[in-house]
């Protein structure tokens, strides 16, 4: 891959700042061939027209087999050292809609919804530990453990279980920038063997949890492989509780740093579905969307990609892609995104977890902007720092300051539901 020589080595920062990322590259066009932090020859997909094509693309897969053989040091989740690999986000057709139908049959709409006055209970009782106090880390007192506690409950992971368990998932989505090849392999490892009893106890005695429905899936004559459920299980932790601490926390410092909006979202929560459109749009929670491998010669936007190369999609540069967004460095409310987002992928590995992510996230937003007032930043936002990640865009800590308050105030009577 001579061509990558002269390629750009895009900083960690660069990834999470479209501005700060179209300045590196040199131009705003819709594909780019560059290195990545971690030195991985990459053609990376900044446009947004160009990202949904190549997402929808089955000439790119997962499956690490048609990565070019010098990438696979690269992707340790994707190899066979890593035992959690038989889930559907690497798998390809024809496996991948056989994963991931057996999967939504236990991942359902309803449950997730059924979710939602328990979500409530939960984000009261976090916002009521802090509420007197006057301040807070809005990241480890809110946006870190709503989406751990309502996921570990879901899947039916015991309470104390459920700090080891973060610890590990926090390793594998710190893949190849803050975790390395052999912790990656360590953390799926305790992961499995957990993963194995728990699906064992509750092969033998199954309850009301995800891991219990997909054990109990069928379509037909088939069903999820132990193996199967297990990696599943892990996918839906890690990838599903990482994106929304993402969402809540870079959305709560967005409005933090655009009073006006607040003040709005505040005066008029119906706005709350389509604010948390935007606020994906405007601070994706997933920076990039990576591991798809050219199975065949293929083009995107003209530029030829050849067998094996590694494609990344820039979510947060097609967020903002003025082609499809006006004034993209806006933050608008009001704004109609018409499914042009890709904070949670697009095509057929469209994240299955969305719609609990969107919940938590409305919730969250409420929540605070009712209880919380005269909510501002503690410190100036230059001194904030973000975990180093390519793929995922956080907030290590987010120190808020506002008015104690001792009584809690109930959320509305009805609930404030999104129109999908």
């Amino acid at each position: 891959m001579s061509e990558y020589d002269d390629a750009v080595r895009l900083p960690v920062s660069a990834f999470a700042d479209p501005e700060k990322l179209f300045a590196m590259l040199g131009d705003r066009g819709p594909v780019h061939r560059v290195t990545l932090p971690d030195g991985m020859p990459t053609v990376l997909v900044t446009g947004n027209d160009a990202a949904r094509a190549a997402l929808a693309d089955s000439r790119l897969v997962r499956g690490i087999d048609a990565a070019a053989p010098e990438l696979h040091r690269y992707h340790p989740m994707g190899g066979a050292d890593f035992p959690l690999s038989a889930h559907m986000l690497f798998a390809d057709p024809p496996n991948h809609g056989r994963l991931r139908r057996l999967v939504s049959k236990a991942f359902t709409r309803r449950r997730v919804e059924e979710m939602r006055p328990r979500v409530q209970q939960i984000t009261d009782a976090l916002i009521d530990a802090v509420a007197a106090d006057g301040s807070a880390d809005l990241v480890t007192a809110l946006a870190l453990p709503l989406p751990i506690t309502v996921i570990c409950e879901m899947l039916g992971i015991p309470v104390g279980d459920r700090a080891e368990f973060e610890e590990h998932a926090e390793v594998l989505t710190g893949i190849n920038t803050s975790s390395g090849y052999d912790e990656i392999i360590a953390a799926g490892r305790w992961l499995d063997v957990y993963l194995t009893a728990l699906v064992s106890t509750r092969r033998r005695a199954p309850g009301a949890d995800l891991v219990s429905a997909m054990l109990l899936a069928q379509e037909e004559d088939d069903r999820l492989t132990d193996a199967e459920v297990r990696s599943n299980a892990m996918l839906l932790l890690s990838a599903g509780f990482e994106t929304t601490v993402n969402l809540i926390a870079n959305g709560l410092l967005t409005l933090l740093r655009h009073p006006e909006s607040t003040a709005m979202l505040r005066a008029d929560p119906t706005m709350m579905p389509g604010a948390v459109e935007e606020l994906l749009r405007f601070d994706s929670p997933v920076s990039s969307v990576t591991y798809h491998f050219a199975r065949e010669p293929l083009e995107i936007a003209g530029v030829e990609i050849r067998p094996g190369e590694h494609v990344v999609i820039s979510a947060a540069a097609a967020n903002h892609d003025p082609e499809v967004f006006e004034e993209p460095g806006r933050l608008d409310l009001r704004r109609e995104v018409g499914g042009r987002i890709l904070g949670f992928s697009h095509g057929i590995h469209y994240c299955l977890g969305a719609p609990l992510a969107r919940m938590e996230g409305e919730i969250a937003f409420a929540t605070v902007l009712r209880r919380l007032d005269d909510l501002r930043l503690a410190v100036p936002p230059t001194e904030l720092a973000w975990k180093p990640s390519y793929n995922l865009h956080r907030l290590t800590a987010l120190p808020v300051e506002f008015t104690p308050v001792t009584a809690a105030r109930p959320a509305p009577a009805g609930p404030n539901r999104r129109a999908d």
